[in-house]
């Protein structure tokens, strides 16, 4: 059994190229949400479900996934679920009908949930405190190049290959990372901390982790942060495209430079966790996502447009960037053990309660961009609010987290 006690770079990064496929799914076919819609015959609200029921599996999954992994360890459910994304992308790309894509999506969807529970364990499984978020930090910087890299990508094998194209680079993606994932990962669980499959104790542990405010606080921030993202991702397509007339290519590297922004706040959390400490910079991420989103606003509504709602994304991404790496720590940090079942309900909160954004952000954009950017200002208000709660109601020792 290897327990690494000090994690390798090789192990944070195999980590997060795992954790890159889920946001891949997202981020490399929106700018061909139209063209699927033509193809098939549907609304662009109909075809946003492939994005809604996507994030539904991969929220909900986790709840089912989260004990597994505690029972049975983590690296066979790891490799199980990246062969389910990749056999559920091949699926997707010969979709005959939008019901039959929206089907090979949703297990596409659980696929990335057993994958993310095991991911978010094996952090915790290694380390705690200031040492998981500089891991946590890492995998954000990683992870961040999904959407820097995979909008351009899609952008350009949808403009040229068409958006079945798109779907089978997910699985030649998959198929790499599950080699990776055989050759370089190993069990973080012993078997003597695993714990037993019971039905009844494992809702009792749900019960008890949601119940714990130090849990539900950063939780719920967490999901603040990531209906934001897709309130923004949700609606980006339609607004560049439709409103301002970017072509699929030009949508597909606008959005992926914007998304340059988490990276550099994943790697601003990384450096300066040490000296700020956890609660400092969530409120320093919190402050630069609410500007941002107003800067949005100020854009839609003046001659600034485009460039101005493009900056305050940048600022907004930033600040998201900075959340993700310190949330996450101070979420998974709130229990020492049941850890499967711990990442399992904060991916269930982010990703079900964010999975609302993308139907809200469907019906504002049609109406226009300062709609859109309406809803991202009253979610970057709820962020700040909830990371408030989180700083405001935090034990003593969380400041401190810096330095253990």
């Amino acid at each position: 059994m290897h327990t690494p006690q000090s994690p390798h770079v090789k192990f944070a990064v195999s980590l997060a190229l795992i954790g890159a496929l889920g946001p891949s799914a997202i981020d490399m076919y929106l700018a061909s949400m139209p063209s699927i819609a033509a193809e098939y015959g549907a609304t662009y609200a109909g075809v946003q479900l492939t994005l809604t029921v996507f994030l539904l599996a991969m929220g909900a999954g986790q709840l089912l996934f989260g004990p597994l992994v505690d029972t049975l360890g983590r690296r066979r459910p790891l490799l199980a679920g990246l062969l389910v994304f990749v056999l559920s992308s091949l699926a997707a790309a010969q979709a005959p009908s939008l019901e039959t894509l929206l089907a090979a999506r949703f297990v596409q969807g659980l696929g990335s949930a057993l994958t993310l529970v095991v991911i978010m364990s094996m952090v915790r499984d290694v380390a705690e405190g200031a040492r998981a978020a500089q891991i946590f930090a890492l995998l954000m910087t990683v992870e961040g190049l999904a959407p820097v890299l995979a909008p351009a990508v899609g952008g350009f094998v949808g403009a040229h290959l068409g958006w079945r194209a798109i779907m089978l680079t997910l699985a030649g993606l998959g198929v790499l990372v599950l080699l990776n994932s055989a050759w370089v990962l190993k069990e973080t669980l012993a078997a003597d901390k695993r714990q037993p499959w019971q039905p009844r104790d494992i809702l009792r542990t749900y019960l008890r982790i949601g119940s714990d405010g130090q849990f539900l606080r950063p939780a719920l921030a967490l999901a603040a942060v990531f209906f934001f993202l897709f309130a923004y991702i949700g609606g980006a397509a339609f607004v560049y495209q439709t409103h301002f007339g970017l072509s699929v290519q030009a949508f597909g590297t606008l959005f992926g430079a914007t998304g340059v922004a988490i990276l550099l706040g994943a790697i601003a959390a990384g450096r300066l966790v040490a000296r700020k400490g956890l609660l400092r910079l969530a409120k320093a991420g919190a402050g630069c996502l609410l500007i941002g989103s107003l800067v949005v606003l100020a854009g839609a509504l003046s001659a600034a447009g485009l460039a101005g709602i493009v900056a305050g994304m940048a600022l907004a991404m930033f600040g998201l960037g900075i959340l993700e790496a310190t949330l996450m720590s101070l979420v998974m940090s709130s229990q020492s053990r049941a850890l499967g079942s711990t990442a399992a309900l904060l991916g269930a909160f982010q990703l079900i309660i964010s999975s609302f954004a993308t139907p809200l952000s469907g019906i504002m954009a049609p109406l226009g961009a300062a709609h859109w950017a309406s809803l991202l200002v009253i979610s970057g208000v709820v962020v700040a609010l909830l990371v408030r709660a989180c700083t405001r109601h935090a034990p003593v020792e969380a400041s401190s987290l810096a330095g253990h």
